[in-house]
Order: structure tokens, then C-alpha cells, then sequence
């Protein structure tokens, strides 16, 4: 048998016993990493090297070029097979080093394995003199060849995925000029990097900004397979949990957290997370998980809630946060018909479009003897209620018999009812209003009755009670329901102590 061939099964062998013997978790040790650093400069050798054997084998199909490079293209193939071999070794030591996404090592895993096996097979059908005297046939030609073009294929998936784990999966797509990148189906050049999500106003803070950084960073070592340090960050449950060392995050107090302390210690501790030679996080991804444990580490705190520190200002909003439509503006809401606003007009209300393009209109009584909640009026709202998101009619003659009508506004935001003939009673229909952010009753005869209904307003972060017959304890009651709410209740003097009137 041949030599070469035997020394090239002896390799095949030896790299099959390091993917049995290689573990997929503890801590590498130093050699380990040593050895796995020579991945990147060998793992070219076979990218160059099996090319060149696959574009003479390409010219040798031409009648005047049959046989000339068969020896050449002999010792390429050999070459090939055994530098691939050696980048295989090199990377599952490299691998060991964590930090990289699972699901794209697999694949350059499984891809580099299947180069060297094709490269061999190739080598093989050259090599083997008993192999052309024996056992080819006219067909196996044939059969080369497409191992041959299998081996391309391969040999550009492993060297894709490989550039994936180091550079990130739009390296290679990056600088298309955007006719092209549109053709393809990808975003233009100025939305790389920006955040795509199907309802930001439903979505949470750690579902759209932490969970993506834990994922590219920390989750191929801490996952449901590989836990190092006993830890999972896979999970909101995990990352509650903590690891052998005990809690990595302390709500409130990122300077505490041991999840950052790893993070910034020097590249040479052992302990620093990500590994110094696993890809390491930017500053931008370091700064949204320390405000992140800042602001209490919510796993249920959706976007338009956050309260972003200056920095983090500037991190979302190059990431399009600040583009996001949220609240009644990200919903598909139709134009408002110009006859609509008219009859509205015609009826002495003011009608405006909030902004320019936008479905959503401002309506304000601007006579108001007009406004008295009569049927002509209940009837145009009703023809813009998808499109009506503020209505003033302050210190108009409405009352409760109109209330069911507003209530059916669906997209209601601000209500302005101040000094009206509204009661208790219609306040009963407030609750339908979803969206409902500001509403203001002062000078009203409500009591203390109405407040109930408030508490049903998921959206309400302003009320005005001025001069009306809500009770302090009507207030505080109110208050306690729900803190984030601000009640205006008018200036109130504080009474002077007799004291302080003899001085």
C-alpha cells in the first residue's frame, strides 16, 4: 500500500480520537489555549491549498491539459488533507475557550470535518496505483469530480461559518451597496446595527437589549449543556439563581453585581468574563448591562417604560429605539375621511392632525354653546372615532349623556372635561379606554365614588382634581393604587402654626 496513504489513515484516526477525547466544558487549560491559537494561521493553508488542487483538476478536464497536473494536484490534495487536519485539532482547542454561539461552532465543526473527509477521499482516488488497476470504473470519474465540487462547497461553508464566529454574521454582507442588499432581502446599510421588532410597545427591555448581549456573549458557556462556574444566563431563572460563587446580579446595584465585576477586570485574570481570548463585549454592551442592573434587572419592564440614562440615550437611539413607534402610533390606523372632519367643523370644533402623515387628530370645542352632547355631535365623533387622540371639551355644556360615546373613542389619549356637567355616573365608562394617558375634571362635581374607575386605566399617568368633591382620603386611597400616578389636586396652603406667628 502506499505510504502516503498509510500515514494519511493514521492522521484520520488521530483526529478522530481528539473529537472523542476533546471535552465540550470544564476550563482549558493553558496548553490548550496555546495549541488552539495556532487555529487561525493554519486553518488558511487548506483554504488556498485545496483551491488551487480543485482549479488544476478544472484545467485537466481541457483535451490539451488532460494528465498534465494529475502529480501536482497529487501532492496538493496531500498537502490539503493534512492541513485541514491540523486546523481541525487547532480549532477544538480554540473552541474550548467558550465565548463563541453554539449553533455556528457546530456547524464550522461539522463543515471542517467534512472537508477533511472529502479532501481525503479525493487524495485517495490520486493516490491509490491498485485503485486505477482494480477497481476503477468509467463512472468513478465522474464520481471524483463531484467529490471534488462537494469538497468547494464545503471548504466555503466551513470558511463562512468561521468568519461568522470571529467577525460577526454580517461581515461578509456588510459594504453591499443597497440595491443589492435589497434584492437579497437585507436591511440597507444605515439599519445594520438598528433594532427590528414586530410591537415595541409590547416588548421588553431585556428581551430586545439583554437576553441578545447574553446570547452572543456569555450563553455558549453558561447554557442548559455547559454550566462553568455552575451558572446558566440562558434563562431569567438561571440568571435569578446564580452560580457556585452565589448571585451574579444584585437589582439596584450594578457595582455589586458580580456579573460586572467580571466583566471589567483585566484581560490577564482568570476570572474576567467573557475569557480574554473568547470575543469580548463592546463598551456600548457593557454600559446597557450595568444600567440595566441599575434600574432594577426587571425582566418584565417593557420599552416605552425604561427611564435611559444619558449614555444609554445615545446607545438606543443609534439603535432606532427612538424611531420605534409605541403606544396608539404603532398601530395601522387609517387616514381620517376629510368629509368626517368637516361635519365635525361644521358642528364649531377645531379639528388638526397631530403631526404630518399621521392618522391621529386633535379635537376641541371651540363653541361652546355648540358642545352640548346633542345627537349631531355624538354621531360625528363617532364616524372619527379610530382617529380622534385628544378631545377638549372644557368648559362646554357635556354631560354624562355624551360619555358613552367618548368612551368609544379607542384611541383616546388625552380627555380634557374640566368644568363640564359630567358626574359620577358617566365616569363608568372610562374603563373601555385603553390608551388613556391624561385626564383632567377639574371643577366637576365627581366624588369619591368616580375614583374606583380610575384604577382601571392602564395607561393613566396624569389626573387633574382640582375644585371638585374628591377627598383628601379619596386621594391617598387613589394614590396608594397606583403610585406612578400623578394627581393634581390644585394649590393647597398649609396651615401656619401659631408659633410661628408669635415670632
Amino acid at each position: 500500500m502506499n505510504q502516503s496513504v498509510v500515514w494519511l489513515c493514521v492522521g484520520l484516526g488521530l483526529t478522530v480520537i481528539m473529537l472523542v477525547m476533546v471535552p465540550g466544558s470544564g476550563r482549558p487549560t493553558d496548553f490548550t489555549l496555546f495549541l488552539g491559537r495556532f487555529h487561525p494561521l493554519v486553518v488558511h493553508l487548506p483554504i488556498g491549498i485545496l483551491m488551487v488542487a480543485a482549479l488544476l483538476e478544472l484545467l485537466s478536464r481541457l483535451p490539451s491539459l488532460r494528465g498534465r497536473y494529475d502529480s501536482a494536484i497529487q501532492v496538493l490534495l496531500y498537502v490539503g488533507v493534512w492541513s485541514s487536519m491540523m486546523a481541525v485539532a487547532a480549532g477544538l482547542y480554540l473552541a474550548q475557550s467558550g465565548g463563541y454561539a453554539a449553533e455556528q461552532l457546530m456547524w464550522h465543526k461539522r463543515m471542517g470535518i467534512l472537508l477533511v473527509l472529502l479532501a481525503s477521499l479525493a487524495y485517495l482516488y490520486k493516490a491509490w496505483p491498485a485503485l486505477s488497476e482494480r477497481w476503477r470504473k468509467p463512472w468513478e470519474s465522474g464520481v471524483y469530480g463531484v467529490t471534488v465540487g462537494f469538497m468547494l462547497v464545503s471548504l466555503t461553508f466551513t470558511g463562512h461559518f468561521g468568519g461568522v464566529l470571529t467577525h460577526g454574521s454580517d461581515y461578509l454582507t456588510r459594504y453591499l451597496p443597497d440595491p443589492i442588499r435589497l434584492a437579497a432581502g437585507l436591511p440597507k446599510k444605515a439599519d445594520i446595527g438598528r433594532l427590528q421588532l414586530e410591537d415595541p410597545s409590547s416588548t421588553s427591555v431585556y428581551a430586545a437589549l439583554i437576553s441578545p448581549i447574553l446570547e452572543s456573549r456569555c450563553v455558549a458557556c453558561h447554557n442548559s449543556a455547559v454550566q462553568r462556574g455552575g451558572l446558566r444566563l440562558d434563562e431569567p431563572e438561571f440568571i435569578n439563581e446564580g452560580g457556585d460563587s452565589g448571585p451574579v446580579v444584585v437589582s439596584g446595584l450594578s457595582d455589586e453585581s458580580e456579573l460586572i465585576k467580571r466583566i471589567w477586570l483585566p484581560a490577564n485574570s482568570n476570572d474576567r468574563m467573557p475569557p480574554a481570548e473568547s470575543p469580548q463585549l463592546t463598551i456600548a454592551e457593557a454600559e446597557l448591562l450595568r444600567w440595566w442592573i441599575d434600574a432594577g434587572a426587571s425582566f418584565e419592564d417593557l420599552l416605552p417604560d425604561a427611564e435611559w440614562s444619558l449614555s444609554t440615550q445615545t446607545i438606543v437611539d443609534y439603535m432606532g429605539l427612538g424611531d420605534i413607534r409605541t403606544g396608539i402610533f404603532a398601530l395601522d390606523t387609517a387616514p381620517p375621511d376629510s368629509m368626517d372632519i368637516t361635519a365635525l367643523v361644521s358642528l364649531g370644533l377645531s379639528v388638526t392632525l397631530l403631526g404630518e402623515n399621521e392618522p391621529y387628530l386633535q379635537v376641541r370645542c371651540v363653541n361652546l354653546e355648540a358642545c352640548t352632547g346633542g345627537n349631531e355631535l355624538s354621531e360625528a365623533l363617532r364616524r372619527l372615532s379610530p382617529n380622534i387622540a385628544w378631545l377638549d371639551l372644557g368648559r362646554s355644556q357635556v354631560g354624562d349623556e355624551l360619555m358613552e360615546v367618548i368612551a368609544a373613542l379607542p384611541h383616546l389619549t388625552r380627555l380634557h372635561l374640566q368644568q363640564t356637567m359630567v358626574t359620577d355616573a358617566g365616569m363608568t365608562h372610562l374603563s373601555e379606554l385603553n390608551y388613556l394617558e391624561y385626564l383632567n375634571l377639574y371643577g366637576t362635581s365627581i366624588t369619591d365614588s368616580a375614583l374606583v374607575h380610575f384604577e382601571e386605566l392602564p395607561a393613566l399617568r396624569s389626573l387633574y382634581l382640582w375644585q371638585t368633591l374628591i377627598t383628601d382620603d379619596g386621594v391617598a386611597r387613589l394614590q396608594a393604587t397606583a403610585p406612578e400616578l400623578y394627581i393634581n389636586t390644585g394649590l393647597s396652603l398649609m396651615p401656619v402654626e401659631a408659633d410661628s406667628l408669635e415670632s
